[in-house]
């Protein structure tokens, strides 16, 4: 089936009536953040990637409809940046529960959901983990989400192996991508690039480890390798969805 609007919350209530009632019963939802992307990007970065994902990966599976991303995220570590709004773990929980449960009662049946937010990826684990609803696919592995773009990033030269990515060209092509109009490539510049794993980062806070609030480098960020970026995620998501419905 082709629908010619995926989100729900641009359509009325009639039009989600009639796409369900032709098929489309997946949900797709998306978990983002708002929160500080350096001197160069919008807070609302990872909910904008995950926007895009997750209308792509809609329009991919073709029998899907879009919930609202969810925004904000779990952002602790960066709240000494003005701007940044976090939500405890639990009540990221709570709000994933109330969606799939509104979205099931709805006529949905099959749920796919991921994060473009580092921080929720231990929640998405975890909830992944104490829960067994029927038709709930969760993409929470940080490693295989971000592995293709991670890899396709180092091979163009916009990423250095082993560094995290925030702010960075990683996520500064996807944006420009996206959003152009909203960078502001002026601003840009490298952040901590030294070695530093997501507990520590957690830990520690951003702004002790960045100061300006960039880990990575974003020199090097194009619009084209944001779409190879958005395109390969997509295409992972995609892939795991299908290995999981039964054929």
């Amino acid at each position: 089936m082709s629908l010619r609007e995926v989100f729900i919350e641009r359509m009325t209530w009639p039009d989600i009536e009639a796409a369900l009632a032709a098929g489309a019963r997946t949900a797709v939802i998306a978990a983002g953040a708002t929160e500080q992307h350096g001197r160069h990007l919008p807070e609302g970065s990872d909910a904008f990637m995950g926007e895009a994902v997750a209308e792509r990966v809609a329009r991919e599976l073709g029998d899907a409809l879009v919930a609202p991303v969810i925004r904000p995220g779990c952002s602790d570590h960066p709240l000494d940046f003005p701007g940044t709004i976090s939500i405890p773990a639990d009540t990221l929980i709570d709000i994933l529960d109330a969606y799939v449960t509104s979205l099931r009662r709805n006529g949905f049946e099959r749920f796919v959901v991921f994060s473009t937010h580092g921080g929720n990826f231990p929640v998405l684990e975890r909830w992944q983990g104490s829960r067994s609803a029927p038709g709930l696919i969760v993409i929470p592995d940080r490693r295989g989400h971000v592995r293709p773009v991670y890899q396709f990033a180092v091979a163009s030269g916009t990423e250095q192996p082993g560094v995290l990515h925030h702010s960075d060209a990683f996520e500064t092509s996807q944006i420009l991508a996206l959003h152009p109009s909203l960078v502001h490539l002026d601003r840009a510049e490298r952040g901590y690039v030294g070695p530093l794993t997501a507990d520590e980062l957690f830990a520690r806070g951003t702004r002790i480890v960045s100061p300006n609030g960039v880990l990575g480098d974003p020199a090097g960020a194009t619009a084209e390798i944001g779409e190879v970026m958005l395109r390969s995620v997509t295409d992972y998501i995609v892939g795991k969805v299908r290995a999981a419905t039964p054929a």
